[in-house]
């Protein structure tokens, strides 16, 4: 489990150095950018949520193919939100995400590390493991949808 918070730990300051050394000129293209990668989330999460509620077949193939790029996309909306004026226009995000930015950074590290745990297993063949760090990983990324996104 520590080599899976250090990767993910390295794989962040990465994508960051990477992303902020090419940052957004505009925060509604910041905005749009961390929009677009919180709906390829969400179209991972539901098709694994699917398989997890019994509602279409279990693929072990298709769920750990949606569990890796669901950890990579994990990586990503974290600098959009550094964009300056990226707090206004039209964006779901609540201003208590500036507010509190340390907590907000805290819990998207912690799903960043749930997917990467939930990659990692999704090749075991253990659906009730698992299970177990799907549910992890979804309630996580709930609690902060309850804190930091307008419903």
């Amino acid at each position: 489990m520590k080599a899976i918070k250090t990767l993910v730990i390295a794989s962040t300051l990465l994508a960051s150095t990477s992303v902020l050394a090419h940052t957004f000129n505009e925060a509604d293209k910041a905005i749009k950018y961390r929009q677009a990668a919180f709906t390829m989330i969400a179209g991972n999460v539901s098709e694994m949520g699917e398989m997890v509620k019994g509602k279409t077949d279990w693929s072990d193939a298709i769920f750990s193919k949606r569990a890796n790029q669901l950890s990579q996309l994990s990586l990503m909306p974290l600098d959009a939100f550094y964009v300056e004026g990226s707090d206004k226009g039209k964006t779901n995000a609540l201003p208590k995400v500036w507010t509190n930015f340390p907590d907000f950074e805290a819990r998207l590290a912690q799903f960043q590390e749930d997917t990467a745990a939930l990659a990692s297993i999704s090749d075991s063949g253990d659906k009730a493991a698992i299970r177990k760090a799907f549910g992890k990983a979804v309630k996580n990324c709930k609690a902060c949808h309850s804190d930091y996104k307008a419903k």
